[in-house]
């Protein structure tokens, strides 16, 4: 019983995903569209965000050699 009603569902849902002439329909395509986009504006903040802490963090290793230069010449 369970499984007749998975299967309606099933080709219910592959019926709106496609047209009587076999096309993707519209809302799908749509939808698809937003997805990729979206994914699209994510990556590109990931990849901003990362290349920020990247940067940042170049400073902190650059300011901590150079407090550890500037003692070590103070030892000597």
């Amino acid at each position: 019983m369970k499984k007749d009603i998975v299967y309606k569902a099933i080709l219910k849902l592959s019926k709106s995903i496609k047209s009587d002439k076999g096309q993707i329909s519209l809302e799908f395509s749509l939808l698809a569209m937003v997805v990729i986009v979206s994914a699209i504006i994510v990556s590109y903040y990931l990849i901003k965000s990362a290349i920020y802490t990247k940067d940042t963090n170049m400073e902190v290793i650059n300011q901590s050699s150079n407090v550890a230069e500037s003692v070590l010449t103070n030892v000597s």
